[in-house]
């Protein structure tokens, strides 16, 4: 459903691209300004309908919500009728990281080696991504990239998809470290977090368990010194000194049972904050992660279930979860299909997860399990102004996306779909002999 955003802007707005420059352009970071947004009906998690409500955005910020809402100096959009939700959060993607998987030279997801804490997944974004442009024309506005490959991938970023530069883009620089423990079904399995390890590949080392208590033992010790005043810096094991004081989760890549006790073992041992990743079985140990607070970012659910287990299993995995009280969140895994996380949560409706708690699960679930929720995750007051204006449920395939706001910049349809949608639109129609 990329087209929705597109097919419905042409009809509304007549939209064109005047010379072939433009239609060949990368997609817009968004125009800059003041907004007043009239009249649409506010949707927020947990279950806040606000009708005939105004937004004003400046700044980048929502700065008024209301029905008295007003501003002279803004440029108004009429959005009565019309439904305005939080913008939509994929928890787990290679967006920015990986244009065409099957080319090499074109997926910066994983890096050689088994241990690279010091690697960060935003500076590492191609901001000219052609995906960036289809995914947010979708409502999704916020995106968790991943690194992928070795025992310790690297650190994760939580960002926009619209931006001028990685650091535009950027809402949370380190938002999680990617851990595969050693001897775990790491990405692999029933919907796993997808993505694949890349150049990085799976780990050669025959002593790879032993190496990594040793690499977690020195990075303990090591931030121990410093704490203690040590002056010696080394970027590997400084990379690691968050994690050990909590400041951000352990994501950890786990699918069966038995790996998600581990990485929960794993974690209460080294004193981190771990989020499970992947989770195909975590239905199967519900009680745990409730009782222990661990949150589970979802591998993508539109994925086919094995001859092993019930037809229902994986469809049916996030209302089970949501009736024990743990918190999750949706993912993709791959970022050429972000723009579809929405339907990941539709298709768990359909299997018994409350409409709510899907809508949790894509903006203010993954905002909090990310340290993010007084920035987005909700349409308030005093937040970014991330949000989308469609013309009904997003979850409903048939709903069309009229408006998205990144960052509080309005963004045009001059995505690459709308782009080859417009110009083969416009091609000759053959002349009959």
């Amino acid at each position: 459903m990329s087209r929705r955003f597109a097919i419905a802007a042409l009809a509304a707005t007549g939209l064109t691209l005047a010379t072939a420059g433009a239609a060949r352009a990368q997609a817009s970071a968004g125009d800059e300004g003041t907004y007043f947004i009239k009249g649409g009906t506010v949707v927020n998690p947990g279950g806040q309908r606000l009708a005939n409500t105004n937004i004003l955005v400046r700044n980048n910020r929502i700065v008024e919500i209301g029905p008295s809402a007003s501003a002279a100096d803004a440029k108004v959009i009429d959005a009565t009728g019309k439904f305005i939700y939080p913008g939509m959060i994929d928890a787990n993607t290679g967006l920015g990281l990986s244009e065409i998987g099957s080319i090499q030279t074109m997926s910066f997801r994983s890096e050689l080696g088994d241990f690279n804490p010091h690697i960060r997944a935003l500076v590492g974004l191609n901001v000219e991504s052609e995906l960036l442009g289809v995914t947010r024309m979708n409502g999704v506005t916020t995106v968790i990239v991943t690194p992928a490959g070795g025992a310790i991938s690297g650190q994760a970023a939580m960002i926009n998809t619209a931006g001028w530069t990685w650091e535009d883009l950027s809402v949370v620089k380190s938002a999680g470290l990617v851990f595969t423990l050693p001897g775990s079904g790491g990405r692999g399995g029933r919907g796993g977090g997808g993505g694949g390890r890349g150049r990085g590949g799976a780990s050669t080392n025959p002593n790879l368990a032993a190496d990594f208590q040793q690499f977690m033992t020195e990075s303990k010790a090591y931030g121990e010194a410093r704490d203690a005043g040590s002056s010696k810096v080394d970027l590997i094991y400084e990379a690691m000194r968050p994690v050990f004081r909590k400041e951000v989760p352990a994501l950890i890549n786990a699918n069966s049972d038995a790996d998600i006790r581990n990485a929960i073992a794993f974690g209460e041992r080294w004193g981190l904050k771990v989020v499970i990743m992947g989770g195909s079985d975590a239905w199967r140990v519900r009680k745990l992660l409730a009782e222990k607070k661990v949150p589970v970012i979802l591998g993508p659910i539109q994925a086919a279930p094995t001859d092993t287990v019930p037809y229902d299993e994986i469809y049916a995995q996030p209302g089970l979860l949501n009736d024990a009280g743990v918190k999750f969140a949706f993912s993709t895994g791959a970022g050429s299909n972000s723009r579809h996380v929405a339907f990941h949560a539709a298709l768990a409706m359909a299997y018994g997860l409350p409409a709510d708690a899907a809508l949790k699960a894509l903006t203010i679930w993954p905002a909090e399990i990310f340290g993010a929720d007084k920035e987005i995750g909700s349409v308030e007051k005093g937040k970014m102004a991330n949000f989308f204006i469609t013309t009904g449920d997003p979850m409903d395939l048939r709903t069309q996306v009229v408006g998205v706001f990144v960052k509080g910049r309005q963004l045009p349809p001059d995505d690459r779909h709308t782009r080859l949608y417009l110009k083969y639109k416009a091609r000759p129609l053959p002349i009959k002999p």
